[in-house]
């Protein structure tokens, strides 16, 4: 069997089909945030509870934690297709994704590291630092 052998192709297939999930999955709710923020952008100028109006951070946060679970297990998926092509892993098409302590640096699935991905905080910054300027500015009564 050469290296990249039909088995090793479809192992390596089933792997790249997940981690396009994970990357879709996360593509969505970032699209689902920027709604959510519209969405307390456009009700912030009615006349609602400022009480109200402050629980309007959990549905952020929610898509943040969900975006960043996502974005690990495409890492581990990441890693797991490397080590598929470095033939370090046997082709026995599991989809385990464990990553040795040892080597989880190198693989940048840990939520710190996934935290610190522009992926992430280029987006969530932002769209928390604008709900909560709008709740700020509910509270004071600007808006």
């Amino acid at each position: 069997m050469s290296e990249f052998g039909e088995e090793k192709i479809i192992y390596l297939g089933m792997v790249q089909n997940t981690i396009d999930r994970m990357s879709a999955n996360s593509a969505i709710l970032k699209g689902f945030a920027a709604t959510v923020v519209t969405g307390i952008f456009a009700i912030s100028f009615t006349d609602i509870s400022k009480w109200v109006l402050l629980l309007s951070i959990i549905p952020v946060f929610s898509f943040l934690s969900l975006d960043l679970y996502y974005l690990a297990l495409e890492r581990r998926f990441r890693y797991l297709y490397n080590l598929i092509c470095d033939s370090k892993k046997v082709v026995n098409f599991s989809m385990e994704t464990e990553i040795p302590k040892d080597e989880q640096p190198n693989a940048n699935a840990r939520l710190r590291d996934c935290f610190l991905s522009p992926s992430i905080w280029l987006f969530y910054s932002p769209i928390i630092m604008v709900v909560v300027s709008i709740i700020i500015l509910k509270f004071l009564c600007v808006i």
